[in-house]
């Protein structure tokens, strides 16, 4: 590919728009641009404030500077509507500043939308879902349940619910709970039924052979064994009712749309070919079933950029791993097979000296774990900061506490 704008060069040019612009450190020119290849599979092990927003937009601006893709060709996925929003902005405002620069250049531009595909995962799961779950012979609804629908579905199950075998001394308002966060957690993990009950039964059957297997706690946890192998055929009733009637929970939507991906390859096809480029953020926290759907779209070496920090992971109870991330290059080798290529993003622009090392030694024991994460650095211009901490008696003493140490640096 011959490269009409460098990643240099896009900030020199943003810079005459916006002075405040930095421009790209060497860490970060390397992604922006992939030189080997542009469009192929990546990671990025980006830290806490190492610029990993501005580098996925600088990224976009590069693509779309040197003609590779159109804007509304990229798609870029996150979890959040605020997350999704922050991004698209950050995209569109570079991309507006890039535009502008080239007028102010006398360079003709060379495109003219600003509009990018950045959404959410459960989004863009109900728009596939609205164009092709009737493969399933699904008449899927766009817009998925909300908690009180769910609760309430949930609700009517139970109360009707007998099929001679499930007991319990639990309160209805209890089994409600526990069968909502059991088929969620089944949805997300992508675990058969059958391997829950069989997992249930090795346990049972290793506690019965413990010494003191009569105690309290070892009671409780057989209750729990024997509760959720008996609520199984309720779940599996639960998930059938809710995809029969349409009415479907964001679980499900994540379920079905990887279910769509992973057997129909066709989809996939129409996907690659809508969107020749894809970033997804914080993919730390992506869950199996968002694996599974990544993966059956835009597998076998597409341009897919993923963007996270193993150390960040907060979503293990939903079904992620912070392993998956470091699975990224085996799970979205490129064309050849070879593993995806892995980035690092290690300056940190947010802190100071002092706070940064305060960070990386608290964080020490998470790298041992996961060790492609690198040690942040502190910016060039970083100074040596403040540390100090306190004991409050209130919650609004410690808020106030907070607000006289940022007053002096207020300015509005």
């Amino acid at each position: 590919m011959k490269e009409l704008y460098s990643p240099q060069r896009i900030a020199e040019l943003i810079q005459t728009i916006d002075p405040k612009f930095h421009l790209p450190s060497a860490e970060q020119a390397a992604i922006i641009s992939i030189t080997s290849n542009p469009l192929e599979p990546a990671v990025v092990i980006a830290g806490a404030g190492s610029g990993k927003t501005e580098t996925m937009a600088a990224r976009v601006v590069y693509l779309v500077a040197n003609k590779l893709v159109e804007p509304h060709q990229i798609l870029g996925l996150t979890f959040t509507r605020k997350a999704a929003g922050e991004l698209n902005t950050r995209i569109r405002k570079r991309l507006r500043q890039f535009q502008l620069a080239q007028d102010k250049a006398q360079i003709p531009r060379n495109f003219t939308t600003l509009d990018t595909s950045v959404t959410t995962y459960h989004s863009y799961a109900g728009r596939l879902l609205s164009e092709h779950a009737i493969r399933f012979g699904i008449d899927a609804d766009v817009q998925p349940m909300g908690e009180a629908a769910l609760w309430m579905s949930a609700h009517n199950l139970v109360r009707t619910y007998d099929d001679g075998i499930f007991s319990t001394t639990d309160s209805p308002k209890t089994v409600i709970e526990d069968l909502l966060s059991l088929t969620s957690m089944v949805l997300e993990h992508q675990v058969p039924l059958d391997a829950i009950r069989e997992a249930d039964s090795q346990m049972a059957q290793q506690m019965s052979l413990m010494s003191g297997a009569t105690n309290e706690d070892t009671r409780k946890v057989a209750k729990v064994l024997s509760q959720r192998s008996a609520m199984l055929p309720m779940v599996a009733q639960f998930i059938e009712q809710r995809r029969t009637s349409g009415e479907l929970s964001y679980d499900d939507q994540i379920a079905l749309a990887a279910d769509i991906a992973v057997n129909f390859p066709d989809v996939g096809d129409i996907e690659r070919a809508k969107y020749p480029v894809v970033l997804l953020d914080e993919y730390q926290d992506t869950s199996t079933s968002q694996l599974r759907l990544m993966r059956g779209l835009f597998g076998g070496g597409h341009s897919i950029t993923a963007v996270g920090d193993p150390l960040q992971a907060i979503y293990t109870w939903r079904g992620a791993s912070s392993e998956t991330i470091e699975a990224f290059p085996r799970d979205f080798s490129d064309a050849t097979g070879a593993p995806a290529q892995m980035f690092t993003l290690s300056t940190s622009w947010r802190n100071d000296k002092r706070i940064l090392d305060l960070a990386n030694e608290i964080s020490a024991p998470l790298r041992e774990k996961n060790q492609i994460t690198p040690v942040l650095q502190a910016k060039p211009s970083a100074v040596d900061g403040v540390i100090s901490g306190g004991i409050y008696n209130s919650p609004v003493e410690e808020a106030q506490a907070i607000a006289n140490a940022l007053l002096p640096y207020w300015n509005p």
